[in-house]
């Protein structure tokens, strides 16, 4: 059990601690023994990261210099295109929860397969195939990059897969992907790669008040 209430309150201590702010790999070492089933990314060390720098969370006994408070309208700007990223990933997870087919014909959610918890970590959607084989399927909010393969052939490397059942396959769901993540695929006849685009309809609210 962690000794800390919360990941917030870890980072805080571990700021403190250093007198600066921790490295990537440093807090992330930190963040995994104490809250193993954190989705830890690097999204969050620079969410966190930005928010001590500017302020925003608040460190007892720490003041930003000038130079950090001319730079808070950059971090500031970093900030929100972190939570817009967030955002779109976890709307984009709900929305692919209740339209599987949109993904692959036939996939069927398991039960309990919303963020279905792994000794790795959580599967972001567990489904099953018109053959009964499980698929674990992976998705990023922009391009993926070599960690997200690795995060899900790692998922799918600790589901069952008994003789009598089809081969566990993967499906990393992205708006693009690394070249080395398109030539890992190839060589993987397991894994699917599926890229998403998103559309907008535009609608004149102000023609409906005249």
């Amino acid at each position: 059990m962690s000794e800390y209430p919360s990941i917030k309150a870890l980072v805080i201590d571990a700021f403190v601690s250093e007198g600066e702010f921790p490295s990537y790999e440093k807090l992330t070492s930190l963040v995994k023994a104490n809250f193993p089933n954190s989705k830890w990314q690097k999204t969050h060390y620079a969410w966190y990261k930005s928010h001590i720098k500017t302020g925003k969370i608040e460190v007892p006994g720490v003041e930003r210099n000038s130079d950090e408070k001319e730079n808070s309208d950059i971090e500031s700007n970093i900030e929100e295109s972190i939570e817009a990223s967030v955002s779109l990933e976890r709307d984009l997870h709900n929305w692919l929860t209740t339209r599987l087919d949109e993904i692959e014909q036939g996939l069927t959610l398991v039960d309990g397969g919303v963020e279905y918890q792994t000794e790795v970590g959580r599967i972001d959607i567990l489904a099953k195939d018109q053959t009964g084989g499980f698929v674990a399927i992976e998705i990023k909010a922009g391009k993926a990059k070599d960690s997200a393969l690795g995060q899900l052939l790692g998922y799918m490397g600790c589901l069952p897969s008994p003789n009598e059942r089809p081969k566990t396959r993967g499906i990393l769901v992205a708006s693009n992907f690394d070249s080395r993540v398109i030539y890992a695929a190839k060589a993987l006849p397991n894994l699917k790669l599926v890229k998403y685009q998103l559309s907008f309809n535009l609608e004149e609210i102000t023609q409906h008040l005249a």
